[in-house]
């Protein structure tokens, strides 16, 4: 059996794409033998933490929200404590704990520590780097260069940003991605291994769902759907409109979706009964939204895997985007609807130039409309099913397994490294047992003996073993004659046996009672459990 946790909020992105996503892999998961289902459900509207099961039998782990509306460490660490509490895994069940936002970071690392042969999955839905530079890779690439010197808080504040997702992404025993163009980026910009990242897009519904016969009497509709943000680039479209308003009688534009209508409001002014704002569009609304529209336009700067852009394509609306993360790969049908976005050098009245010719051919030319349509609907076919989405994912999940001897991921070390060297250096009054000063040790000098087996382990062994001289006369001045822990006193035997700190190592030795007594080395997995929780121990 394996039982999935899946973690969301009730947060505005839960609303939208997010939201979305969860509620149709959960539906699906349940169809699914051997599957099991429960939420925690972050942020939400209850006074106090309860558990109550839904209609289908789903158990909700229900976390109210924090006054101050984020979501930081303390949180999750009492998250955490309300989890554990709750959540046994019985002998025969994998767990899973399946998160979606990268403020969850804490928590899934408590979880992973408590629950050790869990698997962590992650979805990315986004990048918060994508947000601020407007989904700009090539800026993204500057700033994560090696010799690169942030120049203000904004960017310091970025850069901090990017290493929290990188230690979350680095922590997931798996990854799932949902566009080829995320997938590059987290491999070059944020060191994941290929081998634990899986691209499964995005699905939603099972079939076609348009008229073929599309009753335009009424008049032929240009359709934005999304959030009413700088970053959807509405602003464009709302301009290019405007440049052939004059020559289609026929067209309108209607938006739909939430945000600060105002801004865009007074850019409409002349367009007074051609432009249409909705607001936000129930689900019993947004079928009829779709089957009315002529065109769809998406002029992003970033996208995952856009579910406004699946609906255009399952109803078979020819769509105008960008070239832009996620969503150019979404035009691969019609790549001749693809507007292109110049990084270096964004020039808006190019860029809404773009966006009025591609209108321009669609409402012209019936039979580059015909291809269009005809085109993404195949797509969405081949590629954008939820049954596809649904069965990939839990296929990532159960296959999880398949590795023989795994603990962690690989990725990971680097970070359990670098906190046990951050406790070297600051010396805190802790016991010597395993689970404090002893487990410090014994996972460093494991990991030295580990990487000395591997040629490019060499710089990051030659780290650990000087702060393992650190750490060993720490050791000296704390124990003094005191008897050793059974796993410290290992490990000194096995550092005098390789030669490593002769003078200090031989002194230990030599005035521990019983030093011809031989102790094993704990296993791997118990030495990174043991670390992981001491990295979550509050020190």
């Amino acid at each position: 059996m394996m039982h999935i946790f899946i973690f969301n909020n009730a947060s505005r992105a839960a609303n939208y794409g997010i939201g979305t996503y969860v509620r149709l892999l959960s539906d699906g998961l349940l169809g699914r033998s051997g599957v099991k289902v429960s939420f925690v459900d972050m942020f939400s509207d209850v006074k106090e933490y309860s558990i109550a099961d839904d209609e289908r039998g789903c158990r909700h782990y229900q976390v109210p929200a924090l006054f101050s509306g984020m979501e930081n460490e303390p949180y999750c660490r009492n998250v955490f404590y309300f989890l554990a509490r709750h959540i046994k895994a019985e002998d025969d069940e994998r767990l899973v704990f399946h998160f979606n936002y990268f403020q969850h970071k804490p928590l899934a690392s408590l979880l992973k520590g408590q629950y050790f042969d869990c698997r962590i999955v992650f979805t990315v839905h986004y990048l918060g780097w994508c947000f601020e530079l407007k989904g700009n890779k090539t800026r993204f690439r500057e700033l994560i260069a090696e010799e690169y010197q942030p120049k203000d808080d904004k960017e310091r504040g970025l850069l901090a940003s990017v290493e929290n997702e990188k230690e979350f992404l680095h922590l997931a025993d798996e990854v799932i991605v949902l566009s080829k163009d995320t997938q590059q980026i987290l491999a070059e910009g944020y060191g994941v291994s290929s081998d634990k990242m899986h691209l499964v897009y995005n699905g939603l519904g099972d079939g076609l769902c348009f008229d073929k016969d599309k009753n335009v009497g009424n008049g032929r509709i240009i359709l934005f759907v999304g959030r009413l943000d700088e970053i959807k680039g509405l602003n464009y479209l709302i301009h290019a409109f405007r440049h052939i308003a004059d020559k289609y009688a026929d067209i309108r534009l209607v938006v739909a979706g939430d945000g600060d209508f105002q801004l865009y409001l007074s850019q409409c002014r002349d367009l007074q009964g051609r432009v249409s704002f909705l607001g936000k569009v129930s689900s019993s609304e947004v079928e009829d939204v779709y089957r009315s529209a002529y065109i769809g336009v998406m002029p992003s700067f970033h996208e995952q895997c856009s579910y406004t852009a699946i609906e255009m394509m399952r109803h078979k609306i020819p769509l105008i985007g960008t070239d832009t993360t996620g969503l150019a790969e979404m035009l691969d049908a019609t790549p001749e609807l693809r507007v292109s976005i110049d990084e270096d050098n964004m020039m808006d009245e190019e860029f809404t130039e773009r966006l009025v010719s591609y209108l321009n051919l669609l409402l012209s030319d019936e039979d580059a409309y015909q291809r269009a349509a005809d085109a993404v609907g195949k797509l969405y076919e081949a590629r954008y099913k939820v049954s596809d989405m649904v069965h990939a994912t839990c296929g990532v999940m159960e296959s999880s397994w398949d590795r023989p001897d795994y603990t962690v991921s690989p990725d990971y070390l680097k970070h359990i490294d670098s906190r046990m060297i951050q406790l070297i250096n600051q010396c805190p009054d802790i016991d010597t047992d395993f689970y404090g000063m002893g487990g410090i040790g014994v996972y460093l000098w494991k990991r030295v003996l580990d990487l000395c087996d591997r040629k490019e382990g060499d710089f990051q062994a030659s780290l650990i073993l000087e702060h393992l001289i650190y750490y060993m006369d720490w050791v000296q001045d704390v124990v003094g004659s005191s008897p050793l822990p059974v796993e410290l006193w290992a490990m000194i035997r096995s550092m005098g046996q390789h030669g490593f700190y002769k003078t200090c190592v031989n002194a230990l030795l030599v005035r521990q009672p019983g030093s011809d007594t031989l102790f094993q080395m704990p296993s791997d997995r118990v030495i990174i459990q043991n670390a992981l929780k001491i990295c979550n121990c509050k020190i």
